[in-house]
């Protein structure tokens, strides 16, 4: 088996059933699917090959998708969120690219929103700067040609069009070697959600594997899909984000003389958690 993907549906078979009928569409034959469930929503229709695990409840999107990886049998293995549509060249795209390069243990495509808009999902390692000038920032967001927003986050560069080393690509769309995953062991659970594939591709690249960001290979995600139309949806998104942003800086990041670091930068991540909850409540 060449392909495994697998994805994570949470209140969001419309758009699963998307994702899977434009894998199929494509054409190519060499892949399998599987879904992880962990809705409480009845189970659609699903064509047979489709292969379905079901959560009694939800654990998390790093374990849900070592749940999937396990029951996968491909020597490439695709993470891509439920939200997301591949196009017809997605499958060999890929194939050529990671034939080509064994060194390469990880890769992401170029991806864009439902209105074409560029997502910044290849990024730098972080650092203090790439904290304050997250991808969402007023200044990313007022300035996306600004030659820092490109140099810390390369997908904002939209006149790439080879494959590129970066440090670090989105989980939304994530495609694995299994002979990575074999070396450097599965995602770390205790990320429920967010941060869980900076720490992957971290400990990829610490294993001497290569990162790579792919412009030519595109693909369309509709941003917070399963999230619509859940009042506490928003609010535990912020909590989740910042509480995985602590949670890799606690293992990555220098803590200082009496742990000063570590707490000055929980005091700054939980203000702005708070200025962002605050936000989405006026926003409501």
């Amino acid at each position: 088996m060449k392909f495994s993907v697998v994805t994570v549906n949470y209140d969001s078979w419309p758009y699963t059933l998307r994702l899977i009928e434009s894998l199929y569409g494509i054409g190519y034959e060499d892949f399998e699917v599987i879904v992880v469930d962990n809705d409480h929503q009845p189970v659609p229709d699903l064509p047979s090959q489709v292969r379905l695990i079901c959560n009694p409840k939800n654990p998390g999107f790093a374990r849900s998708c070592n749940d999937g990886i396990a029951a996968s049998d491909g020597d490439l293995i695709i993470l891509a969120n439920p939200d997301t549509l591949v196009g017809p060249d997605f499958f060999s795209e890929l194939d050529d690219f990671f034939e080509h390069d064994p060194a390469v243990g990880i890769a992401g495509p170029r991806i864009v929103d439902g209105n074409g808009a560029l997502q910044l999902s290849a990024r730098k390692e972080l650092n203090f700067v790439s904290g304050l000038l997250g991808r969402t920032s007023l200044l990313t967001r007022l300035f996306p040609k600004n030659l820092l927003v490109k140099r810390l986050f390369p997908a904002a560069d939209d006149s790439l069009s080879s494959p590129t080393r970066v440090d670090w690509v989105s989980g939304a769309c994530m495609v694995i070697r299994r002979r990575t995953l074999q070396e450097i062991g599965p995602m770390d659970e205790r990320f429920f959600m967010y941060f869980e594939d900076a720490d992957f591709c971290r400990r990829a690249r610490a294993a001497g594997w290569l990162v790579y960001y792919l412009p030519q290979v595109e693909v369309l995600h509709h941003t917070g899909a399963s999230s619509r139309g859940r009042p506490l949806a928003r609010p535990r998104s912020i909590w989740n984000l910042h509480k995985s942003a602590y949670l890799y800086h606690r293992k990555y990041g220098p803590h200082g003389p009496l742990q000063l670091y570590s707490l000055l930068t929980l005091l700054g991540l939980c203000a702005r958690a708070l200025t962002r909850l605050g936000a989405s409540l006026v926003e409501r």
